[in-house]
């Protein structure tokens, strides 16, 4: 064994002598013998080359031609304080700090005092480093000041600290007094924007509607020169609260721009601070009210997010249902993700309702999708609890309408302790409701939510899907939230999904198997819109607590609709009685007099005139498919 020059311990066989030539030094390399691939117990060093002209490197076995001697050793441990400098190009001085490192115990204890809960600073570290631009030492300036003043410090400490304070005082001297003056006058420059941030502070948000937020960070994007503060507000995931970061950006001005006019800046620069921090706590109260399942009705505009997560807005006038929980689990692409939920109280105190977020969760009945609303544009809903009322049923059906809401409202209650054999089967109530179109069946499960104060989840057959995948996936979601808010559910022209089975279309068989699999365990309240109850497959008639057909609608109960809209009109004018009988003779049905109405309505608004009967008879005059007139 022989002893390498490049490495700890290496291994070679013996080498013979041999004469000058190819043919020898071949002999050479063929006897040279070399120990097992790893078997030598040493390290062989190797060292990076200097960069080629396309600046790649590689690793050769020799030493660099020029080492310099490590300056951290036994000497420099000595010091209080290392104090790295760097050429400085900015014609006013040579050099400038670019890092100090604290060796010295007492100056580190008297450091941490100042520090104490700065964001990602630990001074009991043993080697306890600063960086340009030095910000901590920036936002904590005035506190250092006032420590080395008023602590009654040992004479070594005090020696320490003063050493400190003078290097980093002439260093950050420009800085500091820059920072002052621009303050005083209300305004920053684009540079020194990151001398107002100190992590943790209150900020608010530069918007009609100031948001508040605790600062996190600031970075340079590199690309468009605009500092990106990062601040983080609170949010909730249907379980817990947690924090969720949100980027602003300070795009690159000239000169100096007053701090208010930044997209963030802390609050203890607002003129009104007292005001503003109230506010924002009574909107912290205001959102943190609307935590767990909340109906309500929305107006503004609302945020949606594809399966590629990007986000789409909608403009919503709806009632919604606003459930974060309901959202994490039912949304197709998004979920709700906070972080540091363990460090926040399920109370927030006033720091923490000062910073909540002003978006909350949930499903649009009317859009039929889950989005983010914001809580500004939420109102409690305005209930029409005549709703029932003016549903019109043949004289001799009245009595269904009482039973209808009977089963609706005790279901409702949970009064119906009568259960299946099998645990969670039959526990629902499904009434089936058919008939002609517009002769009330829609409008019958509309009256019972309205009159209950619950939510309506209306679909149709074609938002289930066709393949029996798809529609046993939307099936199986929605039988389990409809009964977790307490809401009605309608399926309006249920016909393929109800249709006897035969032996000749078996893909429609297998979505009425789903459909029935699925009913029996369904706990909520569900109505069943059909055109054709004589088709419709045995299997349901024993699933079914209601049965309700209703008939094609007579004058007098056209009379009553049209009654009934016109009363609802604020600009419609009185109708006699001649009137209201021409328009009941006309074989309409319940949603076509809406829609004459509405055409009508129109009409009238476009001649700035009253509805009058005039403008009834104009459009319907106009229906020359089946060449409806009045005689």
């Amino acid at each position: 064994m022989a002893q390498d020059t490049n490495g700890i311990l290496a291994g070679g066989g013996a080498s013979n002598s041999t004469t000058n030539g190819t043919e020898n030094e071949t002999a050479q390399e063929e006897e040279t013998k070399y120990a097992p691939h790893g078997s030598i117990c040493g390290a062989r060093n190797l060292y990076q080359t200097k960069p080629d002209e396309n600046g790649e490197t590689s690793w050769t076995k020799d030493l660099p031609e020029t080492l310099v001697a490590p300056a951290e050793d036994e000497d420099s441990a000595q010091y209080a304080m290392l104090v790295r400098h760097t050429k400085c190009y900015d014609g006013r001085k040579s050099l400038s700090i670019h890092s100090v490192v604290v060796q010295s115990e007492a100056l580190k204890t008297f450091l941490g005092k100042v520090l104490d809960g700065y964001p990602g600073v630990t001074t009991t570290l043993e080697r306890l480093e600063f960086t340009q631009p030095f910000k901590p030492l920036v936002h904590r300036w005035e506190d250092l000041v006032m420590a080395r003043e008023d602590e009654v410090l040992d004479a070594v400490t005090k020696e320490h600290v003063d050493l400190f304070y003078k290097i980093l005082e002439a260093e950050l001297r420009d800085t500091l007094a820059r920072k002052k003056d621009l303050i005083r006058n209300g305004v920053i420059t684009h540079p020194l924007i990151w001398t107002l941030f100190e992590p943790d502070d209150a900020v608010i948000s530069n918007t009609s509607i100031p948001r508040g937020f605790l600062f996190s960070d600031c970075s340079i994007n590199c690309r468009t020169k605009a500092w990106v503060l990062t601040c983080r507000h609170i949010d909730f995931d249907g379980e817990d609260f947690g924090y969720k970061d949100e980027d602003f950006a300070a795009n690159p001005f000239i000169g100096t721009t007053p701090i208010t006019s930044l997209p963030v800046f802390p609050l203890k620069y607002h003129p009104e601070k007292e005001a503003i921090r109230e506010k924002l706590i009574a909107q912290g109260k205001r959102w943190e009210e609307h935590k767990g399942y909340h109906y309500r009705q929305y107006e503004g505009v609302a945020v949606g997010f594809s399966e590629d997560d990007e986000t789409k807005r909608y403009h919503v006038k709806s009632r919604i249902i606003i459930d974060a929980e309901a959202f994490n689990v039912f949304h197709p692409y998004k979920s709700i993700h906070v972080w540091g939920y363990s460090d926040i109280p399920q109370e927030l105190n006033d720091d923490l309702l000062m910073i909540t977020s002003h978006m909350v969760y949930g499903y649009s009945l009317k859009d039929k999708e889950w989005l983010q609303f914001s809580l500004y544009c939420t109102s409690d809903i305005e209930w029409d609890s005549h709703a029932f009322e003016s549903l019109v049923l043949p004289q001799e059906q009245q009595d269904l309408k009482e039973l209808i809401l009977a089963f609706a409202k005790a279901q409702s209650k949970q009064l119906d302790s009568f259960d299946d054999v099998v645990h969670g089967k039959g526990r629902g109530i499904i009434m089936q409701l058919s008939g002609p179109p517009g002769v009330g069946k829609t409008l019958t499960a509309e009256s019972v939510a309205e009159v209950m104060q619950v939510p309506l989840y209306a679909m149709s057959a074609g938002d289930l899907g066709t393949s029996a995948d798809a529609v046993e996936r939307s099936l199986k979601d929605i039988l389990r939230m409809v009964p977790k808010w307490g809401a009605v559910l309608l399926l309006d022209e249920a016909d393929v999904f109800m249709e006897a089975r035969s032996s000749t279309d078996l893909q429609r068989n297998e979505l009425v198997s789903i459909f029935l699999r699925m009913l029996e365990y369904y706990e909520g309240i569900l109505f069943l819109t059909t055109n054709r109850a004589e088709h419709i497959d045995p299997a349901f008639e024993s699933r079914i607590h209601v049965s309700l057909a209703y008939k094609e609608l007579e004058a007098p109960s056209r009379r009553h609709i049209w009654s009934q809209f016109l009363g609802r009109s604020a600009n419609a004018a009185t109708f006699s009685d001649e009137q209201l009988e021409k328009l009941a003779a006309v074989q309409l049905n319940g949603r076509q007099i809406k829609n004459m109405m509405k055409t009508a309505s129109l009409l009238a608004w476009s001649q700035q005139k009253q509805l009058g009967y005039q403008h009834i008879e104009t459009v319907l005059n106009l229906r020359t498919s089946n060449a409806l007139k009045l005689t």
